[in-house]
Protein backbone atom coordinates (compact mmCIF):
# COMPACT_ATOMS: atom_id res chain seq x y z
CA UNK A 1 0.00 0.00 0.00
CA UNK A 2 1.47 3.32 -1.09
CA UNK A 3 2.08 6.00 1.52
CA UNK A 4 0.16 9.28 1.25
CA UNK A 5 1.88 11.76 -1.06
CA UNK A 6 2.70 14.19 1.73
CA UNK A 7 4.60 11.45 3.63
CA UNK A 8 6.74 10.71 0.56
CA UNK A 9 8.04 14.25 0.13
CA UNK A 10 11.71 15.02 0.57
CA UNK A 11 10.97 17.71 3.16
CA UNK A 12 9.06 15.22 5.34
CA UNK A 13 11.89 12.70 5.10
CA UNK A 14 14.44 15.34 6.04
CA UNK A 15 12.26 16.35 8.98
CA UNK A 16 12.15 12.75 10.21
CA UNK A 17 15.93 12.46 9.86
CA UNK A 18 16.48 15.66 11.85
CA UNK A 19 13.90 14.52 14.43
CA UNK A 20 15.69 11.17 14.80
CA UNK A 21 19.02 12.94 15.27
CA UNK A 22 17.48 15.31 17.84
CA UNK A 23 15.82 12.45 19.71
CA UNK A 24 19.12 10.55 19.78
CA UNK A 25 20.83 13.69 21.12
CA UNK A 26 18.17 14.11 23.83
CA UNK A 27 18.45 10.42 24.73
CA UNK A 28 22.24 10.69 25.02
CA UNK A 29 21.88 13.83 27.15
CA UNK A 30 19.30 12.07 29.32
CA UNK A 31 21.61 9.09 29.83
CA UNK A 32 24.49 11.34 30.84
CA UNK A 33 22.26 13.32 33.21
CA UNK A 34 20.80 10.11 34.66
CA UNK A 35 24.23 8.70 35.46
CA UNK A 36 25.57 12.02 36.73
CA UNK A 37 22.64 12.67 39.09
CA UNK A 38 22.70 9.09 40.39
CA UNK A 39 26.42 9.26 41.06
CA UNK A 40 26.13 12.66 42.76
CA UNK A 41 23.29 11.53 45.03
CA UNK A 42 25.07 8.31 46.00
CA UNK A 43 28.21 10.30 46.75
CA UNK A 44 26.12 12.68 48.87
CA UNK A 45 24.72 9.73 50.89
CA UNK A 46 28.22 8.28 51.35
CA UNK A 47 29.55 11.62 52.61
CA UNK A 48 26.62 11.94 55.04
CA UNK A 49 27.22 8.43 56.41
CA UNK A 50 30.95 9.13 56.68
CA UNK A 51 30.30 12.35 58.65
CA UNK A 52 27.95 10.55 61.06
CA UNK A 53 30.52 7.81 61.58
CA UNK A 54 33.23 10.38 62.30
CA UNK A 55 30.97 12.15 64.84
CA UNK A 56 30.09 8.94 66.69
CA UNK A 57 33.69 7.74 66.86
CA UNK A 58 34.75 11.12 68.25
CA UNK A 59 32.10 10.88 70.99
CA UNK A 60 33.19 7.32 71.79
CA UNK A 61 36.82 8.34 72.18
CA UNK A 62 35.90 11.16 74.55
CA UNK A 63 32.92 9.79 76.55
CA UNK A 64 33.15 6.03 76.23
CA UNK A 65 30.78 3.21 75.25
CA UNK A 66 27.82 4.19 77.45
CA UNK A 67 27.71 7.71 76.05
CA UNK A 68 27.88 6.26 72.50
CA UNK A 69 24.94 3.93 73.28
CA UNK A 70 22.83 6.80 74.59
CA UNK A 71 23.68 8.97 71.56
CA UNK A 72 22.76 6.19 69.10
CA UNK A 73 19.50 5.47 70.96
CA UNK A 74 18.59 9.16 70.91
CA UNK A 75 19.32 9.58 67.23
CA UNK A 76 17.52 6.41 66.26
CA UNK A 77 14.40 7.50 68.15
CA UNK A 78 14.43 10.95 66.52
CA UNK A 79 15.25 9.58 63.07
CA UNK A 80 13.19 10.89 60.12
CA UNK A 81 12.74 9.39 56.68
CA UNK A 82 15.93 9.66 54.70
CA UNK A 83 18.14 10.06 57.77
CA UNK A 84 20.92 7.55 58.62
CA UNK A 85 20.33 4.47 60.76
CA UNK A 86 22.66 3.38 63.55
CA UNK A 87 23.59 0.13 65.20
CA UNK A 88 25.96 -0.76 68.06
CA UNK A 89 26.58 -4.47 68.43
CA UNK A 90 28.54 -6.54 70.94
CA UNK A 91 31.28 -8.98 70.12
CA UNK A 92 28.67 -11.77 69.98
CA UNK A 93 26.40 -9.75 67.68
CA UNK A 94 23.87 -8.66 70.32
CA UNK A 95 22.25 -5.28 69.66
CA UNK A 96 23.49 -2.86 72.30
CA UNK A 97 21.78 0.22 70.79
CA UNK A 98 20.01 1.27 67.59
CA UNK A 99 18.57 -0.82 64.78
CA UNK A 100 19.36 -4.28 63.61
CA UNK A 101 21.79 -3.81 60.78
CA UNK A 102 23.91 -6.52 59.18
CA UNK A 103 27.65 -6.29 59.10
CA UNK A 104 28.93 -4.96 55.82
CA UNK A 105 32.08 -3.79 54.19
CA UNK A 106 34.13 -1.02 55.71
CA UNK A 107 32.18 1.31 53.38
CA UNK A 108 29.98 0.46 50.44
CA UNK A 109 26.59 -0.50 48.98
CA UNK A 110 24.72 -3.59 50.10
CA UNK A 111 21.21 -4.99 50.18
CA UNK A 112 19.53 -5.06 53.59
CA UNK A 113 16.15 -6.66 54.44
CA UNK A 114 13.62 -4.14 55.69
CA UNK A 115 10.81 -4.60 58.27
CA UNK A 116 8.57 -6.24 55.68
CA UNK A 117 11.18 -8.65 54.43
CA UNK A 118 11.92 -6.76 51.22
CA UNK A 119 15.50 -6.15 50.18
CA UNK A 120 16.49 -2.47 50.35
CA UNK A 121 19.60 -0.91 48.92
CA UNK A 122 21.67 0.87 51.55
CA UNK A 123 25.04 2.47 51.90
CA UNK A 124 26.73 0.89 54.94
CA UNK A 125 29.88 1.88 56.81
CA UNK A 126 31.24 -0.41 59.56
CA UNK A 127 33.92 0.24 62.25
CA UNK A 128 35.34 -2.15 64.79
CA UNK A 129 35.77 -0.51 68.24
CA UNK A 130 38.82 -1.26 70.46
CA UNK A 131 36.86 -3.53 72.85
CA UNK A 132 35.43 -5.61 69.96
CA UNK A 133 32.08 -3.89 69.62
CA UNK A 134 30.90 -3.02 66.11
CA UNK A 135 29.56 0.40 65.11
CA UNK A 136 27.41 0.48 61.95
CA UNK A 137 26.01 3.56 60.20
CA UNK A 138 23.78 3.08 57.11
CA UNK A 139 21.44 5.12 54.94
CA UNK A 140 18.76 4.20 52.43
CA UNK A 141 19.57 4.45 48.71
CA UNK A 142 16.14 3.51 47.37
CA UNK A 143 14.90 7.12 47.42
CA UNK A 144 17.43 7.80 44.67
CA UNK A 145 15.34 5.47 42.51
CA UNK A 146 12.46 7.94 42.82
CA UNK A 147 14.71 10.68 41.48
CA UNK A 148 15.84 8.40 38.66
CA UNK A 149 12.23 7.62 37.79
CA UNK A 150 11.41 11.36 37.71
CA UNK A 151 14.34 11.99 35.38
CA UNK A 152 13.30 9.17 33.06
CA UNK A 153 9.70 10.38 33.04
CA UNK A 154 10.74 13.97 32.24
CA UNK A 155 12.93 12.86 29.37
CA UNK A 156 10.25 10.47 28.14
CA UNK A 157 7.74 13.32 27.87
CA UNK A 158 10.41 15.47 26.22
CA UNK A 159 11.08 12.81 23.59
CA UNK A 160 7.35 12.35 23.01
CA UNK A 161 6.83 16.11 22.62
CA UNK A 162 9.83 16.31 20.29
CA UNK A 163 8.46 13.53 18.10
CA UNK A 164 5.05 15.21 17.98
CA UNK A 165 6.53 18.59 17.05
CA UNK A 166 8.74 16.93 14.43
CA UNK A 167 5.80 15.16 12.81
CA UNK A 168 3.64 18.30 12.93
CA UNK A 169 6.32 20.55 11.50
CA UNK A 170 7.17 17.90 8.89
CA UNK A 171 3.57 17.73 7.74
CA UNK A 172 3.32 21.53 7.68
CA UNK A 173 6.55 21.98 5.72
CA UNK A 174 5.62 19.17 3.35
CA UNK A 175 2.20 20.72 2.69
CA UNK A 176 3.87 24.07 1.93
CA UNK A 177 6.44 22.30 -0.25
CA UNK A 178 3.71 20.50 -2.18
CA UNK A 179 1.71 23.71 -2.68
CA UNK A 180 4.70 25.48 -4.22
CA UNK A 181 5.63 22.40 -6.24
CA UNK A 182 2.07 22.00 -7.50
CA UNK A 183 2.10 25.65 -8.63
CA UNK A 184 5.24 24.95 -10.67
CA UNK A 185 3.70 21.75 -12.06
CA UNK A 186 0.52 23.59 -13.10
CA UNK A 187 2.60 26.29 -14.79
CA UNK A 188 4.64 23.66 -16.65
CA UNK A 189 1.43 21.91 -17.76
CA UNK A 190 0.01 25.21 -18.99
CA UNK A 191 3.18 25.92 -20.97
CA UNK A 192 3.14 22.41 -22.45
CA UNK A 193 -0.45 23.14 -23.48
CA UNK A 194 0.82 26.07 -25.56
CA UNK A 195 0.38 29.07 -23.25
CA UNK A 196 3.89 30.54 -23.09
CA UNK A 197 2.65 33.59 -21.16
CA UNK A 198 2.13 31.57 -17.96
CA UNK A 199 4.68 32.15 -15.21
CA UNK A 200 5.50 30.56 -11.85
CA UNK A 201 4.00 32.62 -8.98
CA UNK A 202 6.53 34.33 -6.71
CA UNK A 203 5.71 34.77 -3.00
CA UNK A 204 8.15 37.64 -2.50
CA UNK A 205 9.82 36.01 0.52
CA UNK A 206 13.09 35.49 -1.31
CA UNK A 207 13.31 31.81 -0.35
CA UNK A 208 14.71 28.94 -2.43
CA UNK A 209 11.40 28.46 -4.24
CA UNK A 210 11.32 32.15 -5.18
CA UNK A 211 14.87 31.99 -6.54
CA UNK A 212 14.04 28.83 -8.46
CA UNK A 213 10.83 30.40 -9.75
CA UNK A 214 12.65 33.54 -10.88
CA UNK A 215 15.21 31.41 -12.74
CA UNK A 216 12.44 29.45 -14.46
CA UNK A 217 10.54 32.64 -15.30
CA UNK A 218 13.68 34.16 -16.81
CA UNK A 219 14.15 31.01 -18.85
CA UNK A 220 10.52 31.16 -19.96
CA UNK A 221 10.90 34.82 -20.92
CA UNK A 222 13.87 33.90 -23.08
CA UNK A 223 11.96 30.97 -24.57
CA UNK A 224 8.99 33.23 -25.29
CA UNK A 225 11.26 35.75 -26.98
CA UNK A 226 12.77 32.98 -29.08
CA UNK A 227 9.33 31.72 -30.11
CA UNK A 228 8.22 35.25 -30.92
CA UNK A 229 11.33 35.69 -33.03
CA UNK A 230 10.63 32.46 -34.87
CA UNK A 231 7.04 33.49 -35.44
CA UNK A 232 8.25 36.84 -36.71
CA UNK A 233 10.63 35.11 -39.10
CA UNK A 234 7.81 32.91 -40.34
CA UNK A 235 5.56 35.93 -40.85
CA UNK A 236 8.34 37.83 -42.61
CA UNK A 237 9.04 34.91 -44.89
CA UNK A 238 5.33 34.46 -45.63
CA UNK A 239 4.64 38.13 -46.35
CA UNK A 240 7.87 39.75 -47.49
CA UNK A 241 9.20 36.97 -49.69
CA UNK A 242 5.93 36.55 -51.53
CA UNK A 243 6.62 39.47 -53.85
CA UNK A 244 10.13 38.38 -54.96
CA UNK A 245 8.94 34.78 -55.34
CA UNK A 246 6.02 35.97 -57.44
CA UNK A 247 8.42 38.06 -59.52
CA UNK A 248 10.66 35.03 -60.02
CA UNK A 249 7.68 32.90 -61.04
CA UNK A 250 6.57 35.58 -63.51
CA UNK A 251 10.06 35.76 -65.01
CA UNK A 252 10.13 32.01 -65.56
CA UNK A 253 6.60 31.97 -66.99
CA UNK A 254 7.43 34.80 -69.40
CA UNK A 255 10.53 32.95 -70.49
CA UNK A 256 8.55 29.80 -71.07
CA UNK A 257 5.95 31.66 -73.15
CA UNK A 258 7.99 34.20 -75.08
CA UNK A 259 11.63 33.09 -75.19
CA UNK A 260 12.24 32.01 -78.77
CA UNK A 261 16.02 32.11 -79.01
CA UNK A 262 18.90 30.81 -76.96
CA UNK A 263 19.80 34.39 -76.05
CA UNK A 264 16.30 35.02 -74.69
CA UNK A 265 16.50 31.88 -72.58
CA UNK A 266 19.95 32.83 -71.23
CA UNK A 267 18.75 36.33 -70.39
CA UNK A 268 15.67 34.99 -68.58
CA UNK A 269 17.74 32.45 -66.63
CA UNK A 270 20.25 35.14 -65.63
CA UNK A 271 17.43 37.34 -64.36
CA UNK A 272 15.85 34.40 -62.50
CA UNK A 273 19.22 33.48 -60.99
CA UNK A 274 19.75 37.04 -59.74
CA UNK A 275 16.26 37.10 -58.22
CA UNK A 276 16.88 33.72 -56.55
CA UNK A 277 20.14 35.05 -55.09
CA UNK A 278 18.26 38.03 -53.66
CA UNK A 279 15.65 35.71 -52.12
CA UNK A 280 18.31 33.45 -50.60
CA UNK A 281 20.15 36.51 -49.25
CA UNK A 282 16.97 37.80 -47.66
CA UNK A 283 16.17 34.37 -46.23
CA UNK A 284 19.69 34.01 -44.78
CA UNK A 285 19.49 37.50 -43.25
CA UNK A 286 16.17 36.67 -41.58
CA UNK A 287 17.51 33.44 -40.12
CA UNK A 288 20.66 35.21 -38.90
CA UNK A 289 18.57 37.89 -37.18
CA UNK A 290 16.45 35.18 -35.52
CA UNK A 291 19.57 33.36 -34.36
CA UNK A 292 21.03 36.54 -32.89
CA UNK A 293 17.77 37.47 -31.13
CA UNK A 294 17.65 33.99 -29.60
CA UNK A 295 20.96 34.77 -27.86
CA UNK A 296 22.67 31.56 -29.01
CA UNK A 297 25.88 33.42 -29.87
CA UNK A 298 26.53 34.81 -26.37
CA UNK A 299 28.85 31.90 -25.60
CA UNK A 300 31.27 33.33 -28.20
CA UNK A 301 31.70 36.60 -26.26
CA UNK A 302 35.28 37.66 -25.52
CA UNK A 303 37.16 40.79 -24.49
CA UNK A 304 38.07 42.75 -27.63
CA UNK A 305 39.14 46.23 -28.74
CA UNK A 306 36.28 47.83 -30.68
CA UNK A 307 38.52 50.65 -31.94
CA UNK A 308 40.93 48.18 -33.53
CA UNK A 309 38.04 46.24 -35.06
CA UNK A 310 36.55 49.37 -36.67
CA UNK A 311 40.00 50.42 -37.91
CA UNK A 312 40.47 47.04 -39.63
CA UNK A 313 37.02 47.18 -41.26
CA UNK A 314 37.70 50.78 -42.38
CA UNK A 315 41.01 49.71 -43.93
CA UNK A 316 39.27 46.88 -45.82
CA UNK A 317 36.51 49.21 -47.10
CA UNK A 318 38.88 51.89 -48.35
CA UNK A 319 38.89 50.47 -51.87
CA UNK A 320 35.11 49.96 -51.82
CA UNK A 321 34.58 53.61 -50.91
CA UNK A 322 37.00 54.75 -53.62
CA UNK A 323 35.37 52.57 -56.29
CA UNK A 324 31.93 53.96 -55.40
CA UNK A 325 33.12 57.57 -55.66
CA UNK A 326 32.90 58.28 -51.92
CA UNK A 327 35.39 58.85 -49.09
CA UNK A 328 35.74 57.06 -45.78
CA UNK A 329 37.37 58.45 -42.63
CA UNK A 330 37.93 56.36 -39.50
CA UNK A 331 38.83 57.83 -36.11
CA UNK A 332 39.14 55.54 -33.14
CA UNK A 333 40.15 55.17 -29.53
CA UNK A 334 41.30 51.85 -28.18
CA UNK A 335 38.24 50.77 -26.16
CA UNK A 336 37.57 47.33 -24.69
CA UNK A 337 34.14 45.68 -24.68
CA UNK A 338 32.82 42.13 -24.31
CA UNK A 339 31.28 40.78 -27.50
CA UNK A 340 31.25 38.47 -30.50
CA UNK A 341 33.97 39.63 -32.91
CA UNK A 342 32.27 38.19 -36.01
CA UNK A 343 28.91 39.79 -35.27
CA UNK A 344 30.43 43.15 -34.35
CA UNK A 345 32.38 43.11 -37.60
CA UNK A 346 29.10 42.44 -39.43
CA UNK A 347 27.48 45.36 -37.55
CA UNK A 348 30.21 47.79 -38.64
CA UNK A 349 30.14 46.51 -42.23
CA UNK A 350 26.35 46.93 -42.42
CA UNK A 351 26.54 50.52 -41.15
CA UNK A 352 29.28 51.49 -43.63
CA UNK A 353 27.60 49.67 -46.54
CA UNK A 354 24.29 51.34 -45.70
CA UNK A 355 25.99 54.75 -45.81
CA UNK A 356 27.70 53.98 -49.13
CA UNK A 357 24.50 52.62 -50.69
CA UNK A 358 22.26 55.55 -49.73
CA UNK A 359 24.51 58.55 -50.36
CA UNK A 360 25.28 60.27 -53.67
CA UNK A 361 28.66 60.37 -55.42
CA UNK A 362 31.22 62.56 -53.68
CA UNK A 363 29.72 61.99 -50.24
CA UNK A 364 31.95 61.72 -47.20
CA UNK A 365 31.44 58.88 -44.70
CA UNK A 366 33.05 58.77 -41.28
CA UNK A 367 33.26 56.03 -38.65
CA UNK A 368 34.49 56.66 -35.12
CA UNK A 369 34.94 54.91 -31.78
CA UNK A 370 35.11 57.05 -28.63
CA UNK A 371 34.72 56.74 -24.89
CA UNK A 372 32.28 59.38 -23.61
CA UNK A 373 31.91 58.63 -19.91
CA UNK A 374 31.28 54.99 -19.04
CA UNK A 375 30.21 53.84 -22.51
CA UNK A 376 31.99 52.96 -25.75
CA UNK A 377 30.34 54.77 -28.65
CA UNK A 378 30.49 53.59 -32.26
CA UNK A 379 29.23 56.23 -34.71
CA UNK A 380 28.89 56.09 -38.49
CA UNK A 381 27.75 59.27 -40.24
CA UNK A 382 27.54 60.72 -43.76
CA UNK A 383 26.74 64.03 -45.39
CA UNK A 384 24.10 62.61 -47.72
CA UNK A 385 20.38 63.42 -47.92
CA UNK A 386 19.69 61.90 -44.45
CA UNK A 387 16.42 60.45 -43.17
CA UNK A 388 13.34 62.46 -42.10
CA UNK A 389 12.96 62.64 -38.33
CA UNK A 390 9.63 60.79 -38.37
CA UNK A 391 11.28 57.79 -40.07
CA UNK A 392 14.54 57.52 -38.13
CA UNK A 393 13.18 55.10 -35.54
CA UNK A 394 11.65 52.92 -38.29
CA UNK A 395 14.78 52.31 -40.34
CA UNK A 396 15.85 49.59 -37.85
CA UNK A 397 12.66 47.60 -38.57
CA UNK A 398 12.79 44.62 -40.88
CA UNK A 399 12.11 45.38 -44.56
CA UNK A 400 11.52 49.06 -43.86
CA UNK A 401 12.81 51.33 -46.64
CA UNK A 402 12.38 55.06 -47.01
CA UNK A 403 10.89 56.51 -50.17
CA UNK A 404 14.28 57.74 -51.38
CA UNK A 405 15.92 54.32 -50.91
CA UNK A 406 13.38 52.16 -52.73
CA UNK A 407 15.24 52.61 -55.99
CA UNK A 408 18.52 51.27 -54.52
CA UNK A 409 19.39 47.58 -54.20
CA UNK A 410 18.77 45.87 -50.88
CA UNK A 411 16.19 44.03 -48.80
CA UNK A 412 15.77 46.46 -45.91
CA UNK A 413 17.40 44.06 -43.42
CA UNK A 414 20.83 45.65 -42.99
CA UNK A 415 19.91 47.98 -40.13
CA UNK A 416 17.55 45.36 -38.66
CA UNK A 417 20.60 43.09 -38.33
CA UNK A 418 22.48 46.00 -36.71
CA UNK A 419 19.64 46.37 -34.17
CA UNK A 420 19.64 42.64 -33.37
CA UNK A 421 23.42 42.55 -32.82
CA UNK A 422 23.28 45.70 -30.66
CA UNK A 423 20.47 44.25 -28.52
CA UNK A 424 22.44 41.04 -28.07
CA UNK A 425 25.40 43.06 -26.73
CA UNK A 426 23.24 45.20 -24.43
CA UNK A 427 23.98 48.29 -26.55
CA UNK A 428 21.68 51.24 -27.14
CA UNK A 429 21.33 52.50 -30.72
CA UNK A 430 19.63 55.44 -32.42
CA UNK A 431 19.78 57.57 -35.55
CA UNK A 432 20.19 61.34 -35.49
CA UNK A 433 20.59 64.22 -37.93
CA UNK A 434 24.23 64.69 -39.00
CA UNK A 435 23.45 68.20 -40.40
CA UNK A 436 23.51 67.23 -43.21
CA UNK A 437 23.12 63.47 -43.53
CA UNK A 438 22.46 60.64 -41.14
CA UNK A 439 24.39 59.61 -38.01
CA UNK A 440 23.88 56.21 -36.40
CA UNK A 441 25.26 55.76 -32.87
CA UNK A 442 25.66 52.46 -30.99
CA UNK A 443 26.60 52.74 -27.30
CA UNK A 444 28.21 49.65 -25.70
CA UNK A 445 28.95 49.09 -22.00
CA UNK A 446 32.67 49.70 -21.45
CA UNK A 447 34.76 46.81 -20.08
CA UNK A 448 37.87 48.88 -19.27
CA UNK A 449 39.16 52.45 -19.55
CA UNK A 450 40.63 53.70 -22.81
CA UNK A 451 44.04 52.17 -23.37
CA UNK A 452 45.27 54.60 -26.01
CA UNK A 453 44.33 56.57 -29.08
CA UNK A 454 44.93 56.05 -32.79
CA UNK A 455 43.87 57.59 -36.05
CA UNK A 456 43.24 56.15 -39.48
CA UNK A 457 41.97 58.10 -42.50
CA UNK A 458 40.97 56.65 -45.87
CA UNK A 459 39.91 59.28 -48.38
CA UNK A 460 39.01 59.18 -52.03
CA UNK A 461 37.75 61.77 -54.40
Amino acid sequence: MALPRILRTTSFRFTLIYAALFIASVAALGGILYRSVTSALEQQVAQQVSREMTTLLADYRVNGLDSLSLLITSRQQLRRRGAPEYSLQSVRGRILAGASLPHGPTAGRMQVPDAWGNMANMYVETRQLPNGETLIVANDLDWISDVQAAILQAFGWTLLATLGLALGSGLLLSARFLNRLDAMTRTAATIVGGDLSSRIPISGKGDDFDRLGLSFNTMLDRLSQTMDSLRQVSNDIAHDLRTPLTRLKTTLEQAALHATTQADVQQALAAANAQADDILGTFSALLRIAQIEAGSRRKAFQRLDLGELVANVGQDFRAVAEDSGRSLDVTFSLCLIDGDRELLTQLVINLIENAIRHTPLGSRISASVSLPGQIVRLAVSDNGPGVPEAERSKIFNRFYRTETSRSTPGSGLGLALVAAIADMHGAAFHATDARPGLRVEVDFPASAPTLGNGNLAANSA
